[in-house]
């Protein structure tokens, strides 16, 4: 019986976030319930014999800090070196944008020495985020790496798979796929490539195409993480294949090619406009039904803090009412108001609870709402707090709130109000189910979405927007063979 071992991380990370991230905030699934996630079970049942490790995630933030990744990897990675029989095939589920302290790509790290320990003649699958950046020494080690092709992400069970059947592929025909990386001199925020329209629709209906060429697996678009400060940061086409893959090679090539041609083409999906603009646009469309804002530079699932109050004084200034914030993180906060009772009335401060450059702002006679404390390790604490009748769902730790379920998790439900505040970029598919209305807000913070204003001092130079196109089409000629 063939013997695939298996294990994985994911974490995007956010360099612009000062607050590290460290072992707590991962969930690590092991045994049974990492055997049941979508790209092992497909392994186990096809009669793979598989050897699971722990595959680690955490919401997305800050750099991760160096000897709490050192322990994950020695979790994750000492089954493989323990083990005396060997394996026929090795299954990494990951991000591609994991920011490591004083290493870097924390995914090239981890399969480096995956590759030290099984050798060059063991196929090694990788299954990826559209937001990685992948380093030319990632894609030189990897036989295999499929990515996500929808944003917001809703294939990742069927990338996992896809990634896991091209690895038994590997393994049943006894060959060693390789990998080709086109990389594309261009940045952007992910708000910028939805997968269902404008340019991003497009340029996922290419992949396919590229995949019925002659010894092509697979192909996968990666827009990158625009807020890793890292020097492999920027777009990229990455085909697997076995053997002469020029054909495939020449026309992804051209998508590369197409992809900058048209580099100012990539818009928002929907209204993106300045904070006071979307303060406006609120107040013109609130009666009309719910209106949800995104507060983008402060957007948790990229990364950022999520503890700046910079919307919340923009709606107290303009005397917003029937608004919920869900959420603003704030751990003393919580700490502070849970040791009240419901319906006390306090004065608190609230906001820059871990990035100094964001706004605060004092609540003098906020109400009490509702507490609650929550076992599970992977969910907040919270309190809400009823201010000048906008309420304030505060967080302990850095969490998301992307559906309904959630808010009702703390005695919230969406539907009380005439406004959603989110620290989100584009909006979950939940939420942007129910919206009648949205905006995303133009924030400034640790996700700017207007990353040229950002100080970047990794990434490799020249790169757009951040140079311009006449720069970058200077040095591509010089070096690269797709814009020739």
């Amino acid at each position: 019986m063939k013997r695939i071992f298996a294990t994985g991380i994911s974490q995007e990370s956010n360099s612009f976030n000062p607050l590290k991230s460290k072992y707590e905030d991962f969930v690590i699934y092991k045994g049974q319930e990492f055997r049941n996630m979508p790209g092992v079970s497909a392994l186990i049942k096809r009669g793979f014999a598989v050897e699971t490790s722990i595959w680690a995630k955490a919401v997305p933030g800050g750099t991760l800090k160096f000897e709490d990744f050192i322990r994950l990897v020695d979790e994750m990675l000492s089954p493989l070196e323990k083990d005396k029989e060997g394996f026929d095939g090795v299954f990494l589920p990951m991000h591609g944008a994991l920011d490591v302290e004083y290493i870097g790509s924390g995914e090239t790290f981890i399969t480096a020495k995956v590759r030290e320990i099984v050798g060059p003649f063991v196929p090694i699958s990788v299954a990826l985020d559209m937001h990685a950046n992948i380093p030319y020494s990632l894609a030189n080690m990897c036989n295999i790496i499929y990515g996500f092709r929808t944003a917001p992400h809703i294939d990742v069970a069927e990338t996992h798979v896809r990634a896991a059947e091209l690895l038994m592929r590997a393994v049943e025909e006894n060959v060693l796929p390789r990998t080709e990386l086109i990389r594309i001199p261009l940045m952007m925020p992910g708000e910028n490539m939805m997968s269902d329209s404008g340019m991003g629709k497009e340029i996922i209906s290419t992949l396919p195409k590229l995949e019925q060429h002659s010894n092509v697996w697979c192909a996968s678009y990666f827009v990158g993480m625009a807020w890793v400060d890292c020097p492999q940061n920027g777009a990229a086409v990455v085909l697997s294949g076995l053997g002469d893959m020029d054909t495939g090679v020449r026309a992804a090539d051209k998508l590369a090619s197409f992809v900058w041609e048209n580099r100012d083409k990539f818009e928002y999906f929907g209204l993106a406009v300045e904070p006071m603009e979307a303060v406006d646009f609120v107040i013109k469309n609130r009666s009309n039904g719910l209106v949800i804002v995104s507060d983008s530079a402060d957007n948790v699932t990229a990364g950022a803090s999520g503890c700046n109050a910079l919307v919340l004084n923009l709606f107290l200034e303009n005397n917003i009412e029937k608004t919920l914030f869900a959420a603003i993180i704030d751990p003393e906060a919580v700490k502070y108001a849970s040791a009240h009772s419901v319906g006390d009335v306090i004065n608190i401060k609230i906001g820059s609870a871990f990035d100094k450059n964001s706004e605060t702002t004092m609540l003098k006679g906020a109400i009490i709402k509702n507490i609650t404390k929550k076992s599970e390790t992977d969910k907040p604490n919270s309190c809400v707090l009823s201010f000048n009748s906008i309420d304030i769902l505060l967080f302990d730790k850095r969490k998301p709130v992307f559906t309904e379920e959630t808010l009702n998790e703390h005695g919230l439900s969406l539907y009380n109000y005439e406004v959603l505040v989110v620290k989100q970029g584009y909006l979950s598919p939940e939420l942007n189910e129910v919206a009648v209305s949205s905006v995303m807000a133009l924030t400034t913070g640790n996700c700017n979405q207007k990353i040229e204003r950002l100080s970047y001092k990794k990434i490799k130079r020249p790169i757009y927007p951040i140079d311009s196109a006449e720069c970058v089409e200077a040095n591509v000629r010089r070096r690269t063979r797709w814009l020739l």
